[in-house]
């Protein structure tokens, strides 16, 4: 008999090709929390690619695998999965390169006034050429908070092609750790202070809500810019809008917003200073290829009851599997 796999949002079509290949495949409905306790019921397999609850996951009664068609683990109730056995796998590796891209280009935006220009000549106001006045990034400072898989890539695109310095902060790793992967290790606040571009490659956690508050924000350096392709829980979007405001923030380019999608009457949306896409940075085909298919893989070999690559709950699976 096939397992059943459920997927909230529909994936790389590589990736149902290799599902369908072992397992009957539907797509959720109803994308909502409601419409997903409607279906779980009858799935062996959940993919995910939107957050569930801990209630779904209960009353998916014959799970036995969750996966996260990305890397935030925030999306899913991994605790409540670990306390029922269900192992969840993700994928750590599918968007590096397509999210450290989206930093260096929207960055690349901010210091040439790319977005400014182009809504001004869109507007009838070519004359506006003479007020951009855009900064080179080749030598300046970079500061990476978060120096993971993603954190990590920016900085060697950013070495590489630029010949900018980098900072790293990490409070997961040591300044060894940091050294070894390629930047200078900081202190939150000598890092903010010393660098030209921010950017955050936390995960959203209890004690990484709002990092960047108004506190934080005041310690940058004046005319900084400041990255959030992460998670929009990272910042303090009143403290930024503020910031952007009164000038001490040059501009800010944001990929993940506190509430999204944003109400339209969001003050920071209203700011010319500011470049804001929805939550697409791994949005490519490249990524959501990798993900899909890194995804599908690993919720066959559950399945089949063989070891996952990547498991988030490792204790949840046969002794002999258990990494």
């Amino acid at each position: 008999m096939r397992h059943c796999v459920l997927i909230t949002q529909a994936i790389h079509p590589e990736a149902m090709a290799l599902l369908e290949a072992e397992a009957d495949v539907s797509v959720l409905g109803d994308p909502s929390p409601a419409g997903l306790l409607l279906e779980i019921a009858g799935a062996d397999a959940l993919l995910v690619r939107m957050p569930v609850t801990a209630e779904a996951i209960h009353a998916g009664r014959r799970l036995k695998v969750v996966a996260r068609h990305g890397v935030g683990l925030d999306y899913i109730p991994v605790d409540a999965c670990t306390k029922l056995g269900i192992p969840v796998v993700y994928t750590p590796d599918a968007n590096t390169e397509s999210v450290a891209e989206h930093v260096v280009g929207t960055m690349i935006a901010l210091a040439h006034q790319v977005a400014r220009a182009d809504r001004a000549v869109r507007a009838g106001r070519w004359s506006v050429r003479d007020q951009l006045m855009g900064i080179d990034i080749r030598g300046r400072t970079i500061g990476i908070i978060g120096f993971g898989r993603i954190g990590v890539r920016v900085a060697q695109i950013c070495r590489s092609a630029f010949g900018m310095r980098t900072l790293g902060f990490d409070p997961n790793l040591t300044d060894h750790d940091i050294l070894e992967r390629g930047a200078e290790p900081r202190a939150l606040a000598s890092l903010l202070s010393e660098s030209d571009f921010v950017t955050l490659h936390a995960p959203s956690t209890p004690k990484t809500h709002h990092l960047i508050d108004a506190t934080a924000i005041a310690a940058m350096k004046p005319g900084a810019y400041l990255i959030n392709h992460a998670r929009g829980a990272l910042v303090d979007t009143a403290a930024l809008t503020h910031a952007l405001k009164r000038g001490h923030l040059a501009g800010a380019a944001v990929d993940v917003l506190e509430v999204e999608p944003p109400p339209p009457s969001l003050e920071l949306l209203q700011l010319d200073n500011v470049i804001v896409t929805p939550h697409s940075a791994a949005l490519t085909d490249e990524a959501m290829r990798r993900m899909g298919c890194d995804a599908a893989e690993d919720i066959l070999r559950v399945l089949r009851g063989e070891p996952p690559h990547t498991c988030a709950n490792p204790q949840v699976l046969p002794a002999p599997h258990q990494r």
